[in-house]
């Protein structure tokens, strides 16, 4: 498949002399091949013959290379630039793609932060798991939400007498009743819009409700004609916004409206076990910010028992639903701070802790509700793969083991490991740092192969999650033949994809996973290697049309990472920058895309790294810089790589307008330089989905 695939080519592309074709191999870098064959006949799979075409006649050297691109920029400029290209202005940016993303990827490359935050705004409603909220376009339209509440309020302002139930014609194109339903929708959606003012407008809306409350209160009435009076589900969608606010704060904000109801002592307003959880899950979701959360999280779960265990009516009672909030709060959690600043503490073993306690729970007062069940263990076995120090990796194995003990001896489904556990548990060892941690990931991903083929656990099939994070591992693990295994689980992924496994296909994922394990090893030749897997992935895109394998960024800034750590003599080092130049000009001349602020980064890296100090190199450094600017994708890399170029603080402040010596950041540099940046791995993998 793959790997034979990619031989061949290695072959077929040498020229009967043994030269590779478009340059002349000097009798050095045949010295280097050989040796590095005869003493490791493995590294031939490593080593790919192939050259994009040049000039037969003409050896070109890593600043010739460079200096073709350099000239094909300034070309672009002379046409495309206004007379000063540096003006704090936006620009205009168009790219070829495909129908689908078209309307995704024009707002990424939209040149104003308005837009920039309402795709994020966007992004985060997409792909929020509540499912009213997903199948209600009305919920992710900020604007939307924003004239209704505003509406709403002002028509039950307190210069407004309510006397009947208000209808409002006309208001975001169609007519708004005002009643307890229209209220508590507004704070549903607030809390699953993602926006910065989503809590507040929640809190306005509660409070004009508790108001609306005491007006009829005060008039004599029940309520039973209007029907406004928030009730316990109103302080829970209100406690739910303030959660996924995310805020430092949000635990205690939680709480304290919480203790609120608790104070009313209002058969109407008794928080219930979703309140308690959602409480649960603000401080759960502030852990990363505040050493406190898990406490206040674990504190408020044992509390949920106390009051299971005084009262009768069991409105209020521990479920594992709660107890896994506690354990992301712990998978979360930084270390106890020390006086000298270091943390000190395993949050995952905090988080293992939690399941012990649990099922003595479960045992002894006889709530089945708060028994583990598969979410918490695959909860536990995430804290130790993000853990990654120590015996991460054998902990969380040891996890999975007792999963599957569990469901030898009992049957029950809901402690049955699935495939996402197995997957938490390979990812683990390939974070791990272990010697071996590659060679147990393939292990593991073979035992759920066995799994599954025998029946024993149809849910354990792997999918090409299980095979990408194999993928990882080797591409982590610094054994000297990491390529060579990678190519082989991607071929093996071919071979089965070709027998109706259609979810292992390989991925675009799976490629540049390949690639990165060539970028981070020794092996000779490592950039016409991760360009062969790049054209080997494109040529299938272009027969199968299969959009999981579309070329993206992330395959382009993978080939570049590549070529940016080439080692070698003056051929490799010049074949590098010759790859390099053709990935960025590729880039933005493809439908695939356009460079993006890693794309930049890591070419002005290759700059560095394969060309020597010179006055030529400076230039090309900043040419480049300068259309990295106009494209608004001045982001960290972009910023640090050029400070590391080595150029004088004359140049560079001529360049950036700042002082290498006063350290510049982004916030110092035009907005227009850097409003296009998509800073954050999650967001940028988002984009290409």
């Amino acid at each position: 498949m793959v790997c034979s695939i990619i031989m061949n080519r290695k072959v077929s592309r040498r020229n009967p002399k043994g030269n590779r074709r478009g340059g002349v191999m000097n009798i050095t870098a045949v010295g280097v091949v050989a040796t590095a064959l005869i003493a490791s006949p493995i590294l031939l799979s490593a080593t790919i013959a192939f050259r994009p075409p040049v000039c037969p006649q003409t050896r070109r050297s890593p600043m010739s290379s460079a200096v073709t691109l350099f000239a094909t920029i300034e070309s672009q400029q002379e046409q495309q630039a206004a007379p000063n290209q540096f003006d704090d202005q936006d620009m205009d940016i168009s790219e070829t793609i495909s129908e689908e993303n078209k309307q995704q990827q024009q707002e990424l490359r939209t040149t104003t932060e308005e837009a920039q935050k309402k795709k994020k705004q966007r992004l985060f409603a997409k792909n929020n798991n509540n499912f009213r909220h997903n199948n209600n376009k009305a919920m992710a339209d900020p604007v939307f939400l924003q004239k209704r509440t505003e509406t709403l309020l002002r028509m039950t302002s307190p210069e407004n007498d309510i006397i009947d139930s208000i209808s409002l014609g006309n208001v975001g194109g169609g007519n708004m009743k005002v009643d307890k339903r229209t209220f508590d929708w507004l704070i549903d959606a607030w809390a699953y819009s993602g926006t910065d003012h989503a809590v507040e407008y929640a809190l306005r809306l509660l409070k004009r409700m508790e108001h609306l409350k005491d007006r009829m209160t005060m008039g004599g009435d029940d309520g039973d004609d209007y029907e406004l009076y928030p009730d316990v589900k109103t302080y829970t969608k209100v406690i739910n916004a303030i959660a996924n606010s995310g805020k430092e704060d949000a635990g205690e904000q939680a709480e304290a409206i919480l203790n609120r109801m608790i104070d009313m002592n209002e058969p109407l307003t008794m928080p219930n076990t979703y309140t308690y959880t959602n409480v649960i899950d603000a401080y759960a979701r502030s852990a990363p910010y505040n050493s406190n959360a898990p406490y206040s999280a674990q504190r408020l779960a044992e509390r949920m028992e106390e009051l299971r265990a005084t009262s009768t009516s069991e409105q209020v009672k521990p479920t594992a639903r709660a107890w896994n909030s506690v354990i992301g709060a712990w998978a979360d959690w930084m270390g106890e701070e020390m006086p000298w600043g270091e943390y000190v503490g395993s949050g995952a073993e905090r988080a293992e802790s939690c399941l012990d306690i649990m099922d003595e729970l479960a045992s002894v007062t006889g709530n089945e509700d708060v028994r583990p069940n598969s979410y918490n263990f695959n909860s536990v076995i995430s804290a130790w793969a993000n853990n990654g120090g120590g015996d991460a990796a054998f902990r969380a194995e040891n996890i999975l083991e007792r999963m599957e003990v569990l469901y030898r001896q009992t049957g029950q489904e809901d402690v049955k490991p699935r495939t996402v556990t197995y997957n938490a548990v390979i990812d683990a060892w390939a974070k791990s740092g272990e010697l071996d941690g590659a060679h147990r990931a393939e292990l593991l991903l073979g035992h759920m192969m066995e799994l599954f083929e025998t029946g024993h656990n149809v849910d354990a099939k792997p999918n090409v999650r299980s095979f990408n994070t194999v993928l990882n591992a080797w591409a982590k693990s610094g054994v000297f033949d990491a390529p060579v295994r990678a190519l082989k689980v991607l071929s093996r992924m071919e071979e089965l994809a070709s027998s109706d496994w259609d979810d292992v296909l390989p991925d675009a994922t799976s490629f540049a996973t390949v690639i990165n394990a060539y970028a981070r090893s020794n092996t000779f030749g490592k950039a016409d290697s991760a360009y062969e897997v790049y054209t080997y992935m494109k040529e299938m895109y272009d027969a199968t049309g299969n959009l999981k394998l579309r070329p993206n960024n992330i395959i382009y800034n993978s080939v570049l990472n590549a070529c940016a750590f080439t080692m070698g003599d003056f051929e490799e080092q010049s074949r590098a920058i010759e790859i390099a130049n053709s990935m960025l000009m590729g880039l933005d001349e493809s439908p695939y895309g356009k460079p993006d602020h890693i794309t930049y980064g890591t070419y002005l890296k290759v700059i560095a790294n394969q060309m020597d100090p010179s006055p030529a190199r400076t230039e090309i450094a900043a040419t480049v810089f300068q259309k990295c600017a106009r494209d608004g994708m001045v982001g960290g890399m972009v910023l640090r790589q050029l400070r590391e170029m080595g150029m004088g603080d004359e140049e560079f402040e001529e360049l950036v307008g700042i002082s290498i010596w006063k350290a510049p950041s982004l916030s110092d540099l035009p907005s227009s330089w850097t409003c296009n940046v998509i800073e954050g791995k999650r967001l940028r993998r988002r984009q290409f989905r």
